[in-house]
């Protein structure tokens, strides 16, 4: 019974920590709008499109990119016409399920789902 019982709570574990993380990318998807104007459109398919985030600091963010989820961080990334990619990562967190803040250094968005 040991023999069994160690195996199948690996399993179990692994399952929920995986789990995790398609449920953070589920709460992702859908349109989110930016307390400052602009929106960020987040789609299944881990493309996502930025309208009129700008300017964050030295960062701005308008166009479709791809976007990772990991180690509760979201990467944009673009590779841009000259071959050069770019990454840009964010720490997140969900205050309820209709409020996403992004933060970066001594940046911040707040975004509120609108669909």
């Amino acid at each position: 019974m040991k023999k069994i019982a160690l195996p199948l709570i690996l399993v179990i574990l692994v399952c929920l920590s995986f789990s995790g993380c398609l449920g953070d990318k589920s709460k992702f998807v859908g349109t989110w709008q930016y307390s400052e104007g602009g929106s960020i459109t987040f789609y299944d398919n881990n493309s996502v499109s930025i309208t009129n985030i700008r300017p964050l600091g030295v960062i701005q963010l308008d166009g479709v990119f791809t976007y990772s989820i990991a180690n509760n961080n979201v990467t944009f990334t673009s590779s841009g016409s000259s071959g050069v990619s770019v990454n840009i990562a964010f720490a997140y967190s969900f205050t309820n399920d209709n409020t996403l803040v992004l933060t970066r250094s001594d940046i911040s968005l707040t975004l509120v789902k609108t669909s």
